[in-house]
């Protein structure tokens, strides 16, 4: 028969070890969250913009860095969960600091259109 000290430790050690389990699981989800967040705000901003420019207001180009911004921020927690996401996001700000460089065929290219970027949003919120 096993000594029970010796099974209460091992006992202890495996709640432990689980209670770490579910912390990493809560940081991840957190992460999740905090990324899937910046990419909306990014989105919806971006989106806003457009709209406004649509409209026949003039293009703001505080606005547009701002945006750029959004879209930096947006990649760092995204890579954890979508590398090639967080690559487009990143492309996504270099494109609005800098958006009469880039061609509708760069644009297209690099996956970096807002459909195309909310489709990966959307695919990515169902898989986590």
């Amino acid at each position: 028969m096993p000594d029970v000290t010796i099974v209460l430790t091992i006992f202890d050690k495996f709640l432990k070890i689980l209670g770490l389990i579910r912390e990493g699981k809560i940081k991840r989800d957190e992460k999740i969250d905090q990324g899937l967040q910046a990419l909306y705000k990014a989105l919806n901003e971006t989106k806003s913009y457009v709209a406004s420019l649509g409209e026949g207001n003039a293009r703001n180009r505080i606005k547009e860095h701002d945006i750029a911004y959004m879209w930096h921020e947006a990649s760092v927690p995204i890579r954890h969960i979508d590398p090639d996401l967080a690559r487009r996001c990143f492309l996504k700000g270099s494109y609005w600091h800098e958006p009469e460089s880039w061609s509708e065929a760069q644009v297209e290219e690099s996956r970096i259109a807002l459909d195309q970027v909310l489709d990966s949003i959307k695919s990515l919120l169902l898989k986590t």
